[in-house]
């Protein structure tokens, strides 16, 4: 039992050590972090997307299938429409390129709307 409360008291010590995992994506998850904004697709959900954080039009958005299922990603209104494999990565650089304007844009996976699988992006000017 001695053994066991000094390792608890050890692992609290520690700064960090009890820290939850970080969440897939966006890291810090401020708007204006360098690189692209990542949106991450695990199983059936998209990260970082309900919604996104406001994102600069001059700013990359990256999808990223972290999953075991392939998967798409069809922004509602536009014919941007692209499947995503498990592990692969797209980016639309700069998101500007495809939504030329502030706003909010829902996304689907269209393999997967019926069990939720969507999203929104905020774009800022």
């Amino acid at each position: 039992m001695r053994g066991g409360a000094l390792l608890l008291a050890t692992l609290v010590a520690l700064p960090g050590a009890c820290d939850p995992a970080p969440e897939p994506g966006n890291g810090d998850r401020t708007p204006e972090s360098p690189g692209p904004y990542v949106v991450t697709a695990i199983d059936y959900h998209f990260h970082d997307a309900h919604p996104s954080l406001p994102i600069p039009l001059d700013r990359a958005v990256q999808f990223s299938n972290q999953g075991r299922n392939p998967h798409n990603v069809t922004i509602e209104g536009t014919d941007y429409d692209r499947i995503i494999e498990p592990g692969e990565r797209i980016t639309i650089d700069p998101i500007g390129s495809v939504l030329p304007a502030p706003g909010t844009y829902p996304f689907v996976c269209r393999f997967h709307a019926d069990r939720g699988m969507s999203g929104v992006l905020v774009l800022v000017g």
